[in-house]
């Protein structure tokens, strides 16, 4: 040590220290700089150009929004359902037991339909016989007449209502068919017996043929005085 470095106070020398670590602080910051310089921070890349996302938007891909169930309606239904399911599962059962029969009735289907063909052709004749009674008056109380051992009447003069009583007879004719044709369906579909309504129908359309026959014969007063058997 020299005697000029042993001359110094303690205070000179700590203050020389600190100013050469000071100094060194200054060269470590002054190298890190240099440093950050060389490689300064890279930039992002890109940068998201939308605006904040607000109430949903831009959800992510594939998602789709499912409104909200109400369970207690869901339930509701089901329940109504279930329970319509069980009221009409019964139902065909019950009619079927009503009727004595279920929905397969091929012989009873086949007879309605043929006694269904019968009545077309019986509606028809009876038609025909009605729009000719005018002119076969006579002839049918002529034969009435052998039959019963009376006089036969001369003539038959047809009253004016007469062309509103045969149109009235060959309409009834033909309701009475198509009637039949529609319920007899009906009945068959639901699985039930039909054969007798072209039966009830064929019946009806006779007595109509005798009614019109009747008010035919009766507008002529002295035609049907004739065929009147004279008192003993």
């Amino acid at each position: 040590m020299s005697q000029h470095e042993a001359a110094r106070t303690p205070d000179e020398s700590g203050a020389a220290e600190s100013g050469a670590a000071e100094s060194r602080g200054a060269e470590s910051r002054g190298a890190e700089s240099t440093r950050g310089g060389a490689n300064p921070p890279a930039a992002p890349s890109s940068r998201d150009e939308r605006p904040r996302p607000q109430y949903g938007e831009y959800a992510p891909e594939g998602w789709t929004w499912t409104p909200p169930v109400d369970e207690r309606a869901a339930a509701a239904a089901a329940e109504a359902n279930a329970a319509a399911a069980a009221a009409v599962s019964p139902a065909a059962p019950a009619d079927a037991q009503r009727s004595g029969t279920g929905r397969a009735h091929p012989v009873d289907r086949m007879w309605t339909i043929a006694l269904l063909v019968i009545g077309v052709f019986g509606a028809l004749y009876n038609s025909l016989a009605i729009f000719q009674l005018p002119t076969t008056a006579l002839e049918s109380a002529k034969l009435s007449a052998s039959m019963l051992g009376i006089d036969a009447p001369a003539e038959f003069v047809p009253g004016p209502a007469v062309p509103t009583f045969v149109l009235l007879g060959i309409a009834l004719q033909l309701v009475l068919w198509f009637g039949a044709l529609l319920w007899s369906r009906a009945r068959l579909r639901a699985g039930r017996l039909a054969w007798w309504i072209p039966l009830v129908a064929g019946v009806a359309a006779f007595i109509v043929v005798v009614v019109v026959g009747m008010l035919v014969f009766a507008s002529d007063p002295g035609f049907m005085q004739s065929l009147t058997p004279a008192p003993q």
